[in-house]
């Protein structure tokens, strides 16, 4: 019997970090240092490869949303699952830290980078379950 496998998984996170790259000093720069709320939802629909992410994000009083769909996921070396995503927008993608308990987003990619990430720590009293 053959069937579907769908995973929804919500992670929290009180505080983040903003960086943008810097092209005088060739290198990412701290831009600020956040304490809202955000909202990291990934759904797998049939395989990691294939389902959509959404980041909810406060923003000074303001609700900011970032989504796209999976378009592929990578684990490396350090067992830090990667998914790459893209919307109609804009190609991002997202990494799980399970040492730090953060996640890792790049966004804005222009032809050679990355230039904005947001790295958030994540809610220790709801540890995230990643599937392998």
């Amino acid at each position: 019997m053959m069937g579907q496998i769908d995973t929804q998984s919500r992670f929290h996170s009180d505080y983040r970090e903003y960086y943008t790259w810097n092209e005088a000093s060739r290198s990412y720069i701290l831009q600020e240092k956040e304490y809202e709320h955000s909202i990291v939802e990934i759904r797998e629909i049939g395989s990691k490869n294939h389902g959509y992410i959404a980041l909810s994000i406060s923003d000074d009083g303001r609700a900011r949303l970032f989504h796209g769909s999976i378009t592929a996921y990578t684990v490396n070396d350090k067992k830090e699952p990667t998914w790459q995503m893209l919307s109609r927008t804009m190609k991002s993608k997202l990494t799980y830290d399970p040492k730090e308990h953060t996640f890792t987003y790049l966004y804005d990619a222009g032809d050679l980078r990355y230039e904005k990430i947001l790295v958030m720590k994540v809610d220790q009293s709801k540890p995230p379950e990643i599937r392998d």
